[in-house]
């Protein structure tokens, strides 16, 4: 079983440095996928090299299978690590690449060759044994560092975003191939990226940095629907969540949303939360993504149509992202089918889908609900 601990770990470089990690605590279960996202800088890979034995842990403790790896070096701790730059040895071959970790452990020829060969045939790469890493393409070297980590058997794979030097329809394609290769390997995996598409699409969880700390562990679908506070909503996401300043009001014993040019009816959902936090005639922000802001339908409630200007449109295949004029300080990004052509400069109505609304606090930027 490889279950991954990381036990309030800590990083600092130099007892005067600020931390880089702090109090990073996380569980990761066995064969999960696990993807840990955030902006540069926010300790993610720092973190992922202290679980591979890069780098010193300053606090806390690590375990692996149960048992803690902090004073244990690299190479006995099981795993194998995939690195943004490939680091393949450029005087050997890809067979030689390949097999050079099996050849430190003093493995048999035999079985050497058989797990080299079974797994150039699993990543579509056997035709490239022979050849050196500079004759070959950045998707082709890829492989060959997953190749080179996968014949070990690793207990745990750690990859250090690895797809960030490949041009975008490579990335698309081996973002795939890995999801794939995950689920037929059935070993944990613990990958580092900033792209939060790669973290939605891959993960089985994901944990977002911020700043050394964690933001948010959960499924890509829960954060997405229920981020826990206002970086987590705007990190996640593509086009970004719009977020609109207002006050909550009282009007006729019901809770509104008042941002002075237009007043909406706040989902009963939020009602005890926000009476609970004495939100009431306090200002807050409002989160709601681009996919639930439409354009109203006649059969609607007119007092809650919003009316906006296309700003400008930009056309994303299949969709087209209409960025709006409230009169208000935020723009409001919309999506719809790229056939919606409206022209720049037109006045519309929209209206907000309260079933997906969000609301921060305001100065904690905290979700309220």
């Amino acid at each position: 079983m490889a279950r991954v601990m990381l036990n309030h770990v800590s990083k600092r470089y130099g007892r005067s440095s600020p931390p880089v990690v702090k109090d990073f605590h996380l569980e990761i279960e066995d064969e999960e996928f696990m993807v840990l996202v955030g902006p540069s800088g926010c300790g993610k890979s720092t973190t992922l090299r202290m679980v591979a034995g890069l780098e010193q842990v300053s606090a806390g403790e690590i375990y692996i299978d149960n048992k803690m790896v902090n004073d244990i070096p690299p190479k006995k701790r099981d795993i194998a690590m995939v690195f943004q730059n490939y680091a393949l040895y450029p005087n050997m071959d890809v067979f030689e690449n390949m097999a050079f970790g099996l050849r430190l452990r003093k493995m048999e020829k035999s079985f050497l060759e058989s797990m080299v060969k079974s797994t150039s045939r699993t990543l579509e790469i056997e035709h490239l044994l022979s050849r050196k890493p500079m004759q070959l393409s950045g998707g082709q070297r890829q492989r060959v560092a997953l190749g080179r980590a996968i014949v070990r058997k690793p207990q745990v794979f750690l990859m250090d975003e690895p797809l960030s030097n490949l041009d975008a329809k490579l990335r698309v394609q081996m973002r795939a191939e890995i999801v794939d290769l995950h689920r037929r390997l059935g070993t944990t995996m613990i990958y580092v990226t900033h792209d939060q598409t790669e973290a939605m699409t891959m993960g089985t969880r994901i944990c977002i940095m911020k700043d050394g700390y964690i933001q948010q562990v959960d499924t890509p679908e829960n954060v997405y629907m229920r981020p826990v506070n206002m970086f987590v909503a705007g990190f996640i996401g593509s086009p970004p969540i719009n977020f609109i300043h207002g006050k909550i009001i009282e009007q006729d014993g019901e809770l509104k949303f008042d941002t002075k040019r237009f007043i909406l009816s706040i989902p009963a959902q939020f009602g005890k939360a926000l009476r609970q936090r004495n939100l009431i005639d306090r200002y807050v922000v409002l989160g709601i993504r681009p996919e639930y802001v439409t354009l109203s339908d006649s059969m609607e409630r007119q007092e809650e149509h919003i009316k906006a200007t296309v700003h400008f449109s930009e056309l994303f295949g299949a969709d087209r992202h209409l960025h709006l004029d409230l009169g208000i300080d935020e723009k409001v990004i919309m999506r719809v089918p790229a056939y919606v052509r409206i022209p720049e400069g037109a006045g519309i109505e929209i209206s907000l889908n309260t079933e997906y609304m969000l609301f921060f606090n305001r100065d904690t930027g905290e979700a309220i609900g």
